[in-house]
This record gives structure tokens, C-alpha cells and sequence, in this order.
């Protein structure tokens, strides 16, 4: 099989597991609130993101550090990756003993919270950037969509028979993540070089622990820090527009998760400063025309939700622009991880989400008045904190040489199409969801005929050629 045919069933392995788990993971929210109401439906949400919270730190950086040992030497992947396994196990259990011994002393539902706690433990089996470092991306991603599948089914089997209960459903939740550890095991154990243990050892990282600490932490709790600066009402205004804004831009998220591998391995036995050139280019490829989309479509998108929503639209449209310049910051990150410049890559993660948050925490009272101003306020808060991050990134890498001969009139110009597209339909109709799914049907045909114009006519059979022949990968 060619270079070009691993990268483009790569691409698409990742572009279809990503839809089947964003439908069985949406259809599966709505059923628990649906069956729940929003107050439990809060509390549901809130032990979830406990459980997400306790995963990021018992992984502490330790993926990132895993997948660029793998990269190094892939000979002795299968027990390099074990032994992050254990250790991340290890400190999974430290901590959800922990919490779980909390909420047995002071919560009205423990069992609901150890629940939630104990799916810190199946997390230290996701080690999806380690298997995409090994070129076994494919096989995460059809476990991921399975595991999906099982939580959707379980949740939907339990509101038939009428066993609707946060408990009930966090224990669905931690079936699935347990199905996809299961799988996940059984691909390390399919990792060469499992007995490999004189080289399996992988150096504790305290500069990229704190690194991803506080970049993880940070995107699970701006949206809290937004409601004790600024109230609630911003809050959920801020929350909604961050929910569009995360949905609009998954794609780049795949594209990043194909990308790293290629960016590690160019450290090793590649050529960097191309292989960094043709991922900002991917990347711009997939947001900016995404992001013009989703600012034309922000007014109905936010009007899903209710009249009284309508005002997180300007929050959305600075939310996506920020998404833009973040996920260009992230290729220039994952080439200072590639080549193990740890430290700095710290820096230029500590360093804006520390400024992020103070800036949140000090925002001013006088925005408390008006939502939707407060909200737009959070979001162009945090478009500085991105760019920041996005700056730090490139004069690190010197991404500027990298970027020489990039085409940047090229991502414009099909975000410029994109928006044109999206843009009649809101002019014709009078709006509604009718009207939304017109915009957003426009838009995607204006963007994927920009993206063939510019990208694939004449060229699609080597779609990837020139990424995998800079870095060396063969995926």
C-alpha cells in the first residue's frame, strides 16, 4: 500500500468514527435530559466532567511523552506503552479512591459520584496518541465508535424501562469507557516489542505534566470561571456559543489527531520545517472556512436553543475565530513535543492560561448588566489568551520559515465562498430551523467545492503524499 493510501483511509477512519460518535453521544445526552430534566441533567453533566477531570490529571502530559517515546522507538512500543499504562493506572486509582471517599462522606448520592470517579481507571487504557503514533489509528477509532454505540443503547434501554437515574446512567457511561479500554488493550497487546523492558522506560516529564495540566484544566473550567466573574446568565450564553464553537471545529481536531504522528516522526527521521509547513496548512484549510461558515449561521444556531439565547451569537463568532488561531497554535506545540523541547513547550501553554483565567477572574463587574455583552467580553478574552499561545508556538518553532511559500489567499478565499453560500439562504428565508438547515447545507457544498478546487482536483489518488514524504511516517 502507498504512502498516500495510509493517510487518505487514515483521514477517513477518523472522519467517519468522529461522526458515529458525536450522533450516539448527542442522541444519548438528549435521552438523559430528556428523561432527567435539567436539574439532573446538571448534576449528570457535572459527574461526567469529574470524571474527565480526574483522567487529565492522572494522565498528567504522560500521553503526550508516551507517543513521542513511540515515535523514537517504535521497536519497543508494546512495552513502552504498558508501562505508561501502569503508571497511569496507578495514579488513577490513588485519585478516584479519593474522591470517591469524599462524596461517601458528604454527598446524598455517593454511589452516583464513585461512578463517575471510577472512570478515571478504563482512561488509563486510552492511549490513542501512542497508537497513532504507531500507525494503528484505525483500530482506536472503530473501538471508540463501539464503545459510543454501547452507551447510546444502554442509556436508550434504560429510559424504556423506566430506570431513569444519573446513578443508572453513570454506570452506562463507565460500561462504555470499559468496553473501550477492553478493546484498547487488545491493540497494545498487539504493539511490537512487548518484552522490550530495557528500553520501555519513559522519562516522568514535569515541565509537559504542569504543560497539559494547566491547558486541560483550563478548557474544562472557563466556563465556571466565567459564571463567578461575570454571573450565570453569561455563563450560559458563554457555554452555548463554546459548545457550537467545539462542534464546528471537530474536523481540525481529527485532522490534529492525524497530524501528530506525522510531526513526531519528522523529529526522528524526517524534515521538520515542512512537515510543520504542511500541517498549518491543513489546519487552516479546515477552520477558517468552517469558522467563516459558523459566523454567518451564529445567529440561528443560537436560536436553537430559544429566543433568550440569541445573544450568545457574537460570543459564538469570537469563540470560533479563537478556535482558529488555537488550533493553529496546537501544530506549532506538537512540533516543540517532537522535538523534546519540553520546557518551552510549558511555558507557552502556562503561560497563556494563566493570563486567561486571571483575565477571566478580573473581568469587570459593569459587564454583569448585559449577557451577551459579558459573554462576547469572555470570548474575546480568550481570542488574546489564543493568540498568545499561537505566537509564543511560532516564534518557537520559527513557524515563519516554515509557512514561506504557503498559499494563505487559498483558506481565504474558500472561507470567503463558504460564507457567500451560507449567507443566501439566511437573505431568502424567514429563518427558522428550516432556514438553518438551508445555511448550513449551502455552506458545507460552498466548502467542500472550495476545498476540491484548491486541494484535491487533479490529485486526489496522492492526497498525503507530501506530508508523509516530509516526515518519514508511514501510517
Amino acid at each position: 500500500m502507498g504512502v498516500e493510501h495510509g493517510v487518505r483511509r487514515t483521514l477517513i477512519a477518523l472522519a467517519g468514527g468522529a461522526v458515529a460518535q458525536r450522533l450516539c453521544q448527542l442522541a444519548a445526552f438528549v435521552l438523559i435530559g430528556r428523561a432527567l430534566g435539567v436539574g439532573g441533567l446538571g448534576v449528570y453533566a457535572q459527574g461526567m466532567a469529574l470524571g474527565a477531570a480526574l483522567a487529565a490529571l492522572a494522565a498528567a502530559g504522560r500521553g503526550q511523552a508516551t507517543a513521542r517515546a513511540v515515535a523514537a522507538r517504535p521497536a519497543a512500543a508494546g512495552a513502552i506503552v504498558r508501562t505508561a499504562v501502569r503508571r497511569r493506572l496507578v495514579v488513577g486509582i490513588a485519585l478516584a479512591t479519593g474522591c470517591g471517599l469524599i462524596a461517601s462522606a458528604t454527598a446524598s448520592e455517593p454511589w452516583f459520584w464513585w461512578l463517575c470517579a471510577l472512570q478515571t481507571l478504563p482512561s488509563a487504557w486510552d492511549q490513542k496518541l501512542a497508537l497513532d503514533a504507531s500507525g494503528r489509528t484505525r483500530v482506536d477509532v472503530r473501538v471508540e465508535a463501539a464503545a459510543a454505540l454501547l452507551q447510546l443503547g444502554a442509556t436508550a434501554s434504560l429510559v424504556l424501562a423506566d430506570h431513569a437515574a444519573p446513578v443508572a446512567f453513570a454506570a452506562a457511561a463507565l460500561a462504555a469507557r470499559c468496553l473501550h479500554a477492553a478493546g484498547a488493550a487488545q491493540a497494545i497487546r498487539d504493539l511490537p516489542g512487548q518484552r522490550a523492558d530495557g528500553v520501555a522506560s519513559v522519562r516522568s516529564h514535569g515541565a509537559l505534566a504542569c504543560g497539559q495540566i494547566a491547558h486541560e484544566v483550563l478548557a474544562l473550567g472557563d466556563v465556571w470561571l466565567v459564571a463567578l466573574a461575570l454571573g450565570d446568565a453569561a455563563a450560559g450564553l458563554y457555554g452555548l456559543a463554546s459548545r457550537f464553537a467545539v462542534a464546528a471545529l471537530m474536523p481540525s481536531v481529527q485532522v490534529a489527531r492525524l497530524l501528530l504522528p506525522h510531526l513526531l516522526h519528522a523529529a526522528v527521521q524526517g524534515e521538520r520545517l515542512r512537515t510543520l509547513g504542511a500541517a498549518l496548512r491543513a489546519t487552516a484549510l479546515a477552520t477558517v472556512p468552517v469558522a467563516a461558515g459558523g459566523a454567518v449561521a451564529a445567529d440561528a444556531l443560537c436560536g436553537l436553543a430559544g429566543p433568550a439565547f440569541g445573544g450568545a451569537a457574537p460570543a459564538l463568532r469570537l469563540l470560533l475565530l479563537a478556535g482558529v488561531v488555537q488550533h493553529l497554535g496546537w501544530q506549532c506545540s506538537h512540533a516543540l513535543l517532537a522535538a523534546g523541547r519540553d520546557r518551552v513547550y510549558a511555558l507557552g501553554m502556562i503561560g497563556p492560561a494563566a493570563a486567561h483565567a486571571a483575565a477571566l477572574a478580573a473581568a469587570p463587574a459593569w459587564f454583569g448588566g448585559n449577557a451577551g455583552d459579558a459573554a462576547a467580553a469572555a470570548a474575546a478574552i480568550a481570542i488574546a489568551a489564543h493568540g498568545a499561545y499561537a505566537a509564543c508556538g511560532f516564534a518557537a518553532t520559527r513557524a515563519g520559515n516554515a509557512v514561506r511559500g504557503l498559499d494563505v489567499a487559498q483558506p481565504l478565499a474558500v472561507a470567503t465562498l463558504t460564507a457567500g453560500a451560507a449567507a443566501v439562504p439566511a437573505a431568502l428565508a424567514d429563518g427558522g430551523l428550516a432556514g438553518l438547515a438551508m445555511q448550513l447545507a449551502a455552506g458545507g457544498c460552498a466548502c467542500a467545492l472550495g476545498l476540491w478546487l484548491v486541494e484535491f482536483r487533479g490529485r486526489i489518488g496522492r492526497v498525503g503524499d507530501g506530508l508523509a514524504a516530509a516526515s518519514g511516517f508511514r501510517s
